[in-house]
C-alpha cells in the first residue's frame, strides 16, 4: 500500500477561521484559557462550520481591541460590565456607597 506523507503545506498566511489550539497558540494561552476567556465573555462565540468548532480571527481580533478600547466595556448581553458601570462595580464589590 503506498501512502502518502500527511505533511502540512506550508502557507504564506495564518487560515481566517481557527480552532481553539491555533487561537490558544496565537492569543500565546492555553486551550483552558481560550474556554475560560469564552465562558466570562471575552472572546466572541465560535461558529460551527460542519461539525467543527471555529473562530474567525479578525473578529476574535476586532472584538479584543474593542474591549480594550477606552470605550465603555460591554458584556455578551449588550450591558456595561461592571468595570465600566460604577454601579456595577459597587453591587459586585458588596459597596454601599
Amino acid at each position: 500500500m503506498n501512502r502518502e506523507s500527511v505533511t502540512p503545506v506550508p502557507r504564506g498566511y495564518a487560515p481566517d477561521y481557527v480552532s481553539a489550539e491555533t487561537l490558544a497558540y496565537r492569543l500565546d494561552c492555553s486551550v483552558g484559557e481560550i474556554d475560560a476567556m469564552l465562558r466570562a465573555g471575552g472572546l466572541p462565540p465560535p461558529r460551527i462550520i460542519g461539525k467543527l468548532r471555529r473562530w474567525d480571527f479578525g473578529l476574535v481580533r476586532a472584538f479584543i481591541d474593542m474591549q480594550n478600547s477606552s470605550a465603555p466595556r460591554v458584556g455578551r448581553n449588550g450591558q456595561p460590565t461592571a468595570d465600566a458601570d460604577p454601579y456595577l462595580a459597587g453591587v459586585e464589590r458588596g459597596s454601599t456607597g
